[in-house]
């Protein structure tokens, strides 16, 4: 919900949303065909940037964002460094033991590279998903001529995902309302029962939308009412120029 928020209030909410998509799959394809950690800090100064100067978004709620996945990086990086063995190995090695940990300096690169390429790669996504509400971004994919059933679950399931939060919202606001909180082992049974009717609630609440749906015309076919954005001549140099500095440092490094 926060992201769709923060997307309507984007300063690139009026930019065209396939220039976006675009832009940021380009950047993707780059980020891993070129593996250097020069394009990859380019790719993430140039796209958080966007992101936070030009989308206005608040630094501390694209920090909080990025948090997750940095962790998830870390981690991850953590174990490609890493090496196990039962003696020592690397240029660097700690004995616990029964076995020892080492780190290799190739293994070293290679963790740093994948680091970098990483947050390159979520600090494009994140420039495409806090700018481009999700109605957009399903335009464009009709657009694309991606098949028409593919597009439409995307849609239905993404709506599905509100319409738990939203039931699992009143469910819970009822609980409490009942002190069906108020100690430990009332919250566990609570917590139960509430878990064991969502799905069925949420079920019957979708059932009623799509009722509601096909009072409104609903043929099987999902139409988006969207606002015609042409591509901005500076825009489109502005494209040109990044990709061309992002090859030139693949180049240069």
């Amino acid at each position: 919900m926060k992201i769709d928020y923060y997307a309507y209030r984007s300063g690139m909410r009026k930019w065209n949303a396939g220039f976006k998509v675009l832009l940021a799959l380009g950047t993707l394809c780059l980020v891993i065909g070129f593996n250097r950690i020069g394009v990859s800090l380019f790719v993430a100064v140039v796209m958080g940037s966007l992101t936070l100067a030009v989308g206005k978004l608040p630094a501390r709620v694209y920090l909080h964002y990025l948090t997750v996945p940095l962790v998830f990086m870390i981690v991850s990086v953590l174990m490609i460094i890493m090496e196990f063995s039962t003696g020592p190995i690397g240029e660097w090695n700690l004995s616990l033991g029964l076995f020892y940990v080492g780190v290799t300096r190739q293994g070293f690169l290679m963790g740093i590279r994948v680091f970098f390429r990483a947050l390159a790669g979520v600090s494009a996504l994140y420039m495409m998903a806090f700018s481009t509400p999700m109605n957009e971004f399903i335009f464009v994919l009709q657009k694309a001529h991606l098949p028409e059933i593919l597009v439409e679950l995307m849609h239905l399931i993404y709506r599905f995902i509100f319409i738990l939060l939203s039931v699992a919202e009143e469910m819970q606001t009822a609980a409490r309302a009942r002190l069906g909180y108020r100690n430990l082992g009332q919250g566990f049974r609570t917590f139960a029962m509430v878990a064991g009717n969502l799905f069925l609630t949420a079920l019957r609440r979708a059932g009623i939308y799509y009722d509601a749906m096909i009072a409104r015309g609903y043929d099987g076919t999902l139409a988006f009412l969207t606002e015609e954005r042409p591509i901005r001549l500076w825009q489109g140099i502005g494209a040109t120029v990044y990709f061309a500095l992002t090859v030139v440092i693949f180049l240069m490094s």
